[in-house]
C-alpha cells in the first residue's frame, strides 16, 4: 500500500498467514535443522525452489505466488519431510555427509521432489534414484541448460513414481575427460569424483583404518585429500604443476598421513602401508594393481587410474551401485 515492493518470499508469507503459520518463520527453522546436520549450504532461494517444484512442478519460487495459500500451507509441510528424506538418502544411500559435495546444488532438488512424491519408495524406485545420481554427476549433466534439465528429471521422478524405470539402459558413458580434468576443490567434476570415491570406504594409507567421512567431508579441508604422486617430487622429475594436479592424481586421506607422507616419492611410501591390508586399501583408494610397487611413470599412473575411476563410475551410472 506504501508502494514499496516486496520479495516473493514476502509475498508469500503475507499471503499464506495465519495466527497458525508464518511461511518465513518456518524457512527459517527449516534452514536452522538443516544447518545443524550439516547441510548450512542449502539457502531460502533454493528450498524456495523446491517448495516450487513440490506444490506446481516448477523451479521458479516468482511462480508460488499464484497458487493458492492452502496449497503452499500443505506444500510446506510436504516439504519438510522430503527434505530431511533427501539427507538421509544422500548419507545413507551415497555417503555424502554434506551438501557442499553433491556436484550441483540444483541436484538436490529433484531427490527433494522423489521424496515429496514418494513417501515410502520401493528397493527399486530408491536404486533408480541413485542411477540418476550418478548419471547426473559423472556426465556434468547440468553444466548447461539446467533448468530445462531439471524440469526434465521431475518428469522423470514421476514415472519412477508410475512404476517405470526411466533411468535403466539410458546409454549414458562416463568418459575419462571427467577424471583427467584440473584438481580444484569446488569444481564440479572433483566433487563427482570425490563421491564415487566415497562409496569403496577409503581406508587410511598408514593404519588401514576407515577414513572417517563425516569429518573429511564436514570440513571439506584440502588438507584431507592427496596427491598420490606428490606435486613436489614430480616437479623434481621435471612434471609441471599443471601436469601432477589432475583429478586422477587424488584420494582421501587423513591431515595428518598428509602431512606424514608429504612429498615422498610413491615407491618409499607405498611401503609404509601395512603389508597385510594393502589389498584393501590400494583397492579402497582405486589404485590399480600395476601400480601397487609405485615405480610406474606418472604417466602411466594417471592413464591406468583414469581407467579405473571411469570403469567404477560406469558401474555406478549402469547398476547404482558397486
Amino acid at each position: 500500500s506504501s508502494g514499496t515492493p516486496l520479495s516473493s518470499m514476502e509475498l508469500l508469507t503475507a499471503w499464506t498467514w495465519s495466527d497458525k503459520f508464518d511461511l518465513r518463520r518456518e524457512i527459517e527453522l527449516l534452514l536452522d535443522k538443516l544447518a545443524d546436520k550439516g547441510y548450512e549450504k542449502i539457502d531460502q532461494p533454493l528450498l524456495m525452489r523446491m517448495l516450487a517444484s513440490i506444490t506446481i512442478s516448477s523451479i521458479d519460487e516468482n511462480d508460488l505466488v499464484d497458487v493458492d495459500p492452502d496449497a503452499l500451507v500443505a506444500g510446506v509441510g510436504d516439504l519438510k519431510g522430503a527434505i530431511f528424506s533427501a539427507v538421509d538418502f544422500l548419507e545413507g544411500q551415497l555417503k555424502i555427509k554434506n551438501v557442499i559435495f553433491v556436484p550441483f546444488p540444483i541436484m538436490i532438488i529433484p531427490i527433494v521432489y522423489f521424496y515429496a512424491k514418494i513417501k515410502k519408495p520401493t528397493a527399486n524406485q530408491l536404486l533408480q534414484l541413485r542411477k540418476w545420481f550418478w548419471q547426473c554427476a559423472l556426465t556434468q549433466r547440468y553444466k548447461a541448460g539446467t533448468n530445462r534439465l531439471v524440469l526434465e528429471d521431475l518428469s522423470k521422478m514421476d514415472m519412477v513414481s508410475d512404476g517405470i524405470n526411466p533411468f535403466d539402459d539410458s546409454g549414458v558413458e562416463v568418459k575419462e575427460s571427467v577424471f583427467k580434468s584440473s584438481w580444484r576443490i569446488n569444481s564440479t567434476a572433483a566433487k563427482a569424483t570425490l563421491c564415487l570415491m566415497a562409496q569403496l570406504r577409503p581406508r587410511s594409507f598408514l593404519t588401514g583404518s576407515e577414513v572417517d567421512l563425516g569429518s573429511v567431508l564436514s570440513g571439506y579441508n584440502a588438507r584431507q585429500f592427496h596427491h598420490i604422486y606428490p606435486k613436489a617430487y614430480l616437479n623434481d622429475q621435471g612434471i609441471s604443476f599443471h601436469e601432477a594436479n589432475v583429478i586422477s592424481n587424488i584420494c582421501f586421506l587423513s591431515a595428518s598421513e598428509n602431512n606424514a607422507i608429504s612429498d615422498e616419492a610413491p615407491e618409499i611410501y607405498f611401503k609404509k602401508i601395512p603389508i597385510g591390508q594393502s589389498d584393501a586399501i590400494f583397492g579402497a583408494a582405486l589404485i590399480p594393481e600395476k601400480a601397487r610397487n609405485g615405480k610406474l611413470s606418472f604417466e602411466e599412473f594417471i592413464d591406468l587410474r583414469t581407467k579405473e575411476l571411469t570403469r567404477v563410475g560406469q558401474l555406478l551410472v549402469d547398476q547404482g551401485a558397486i
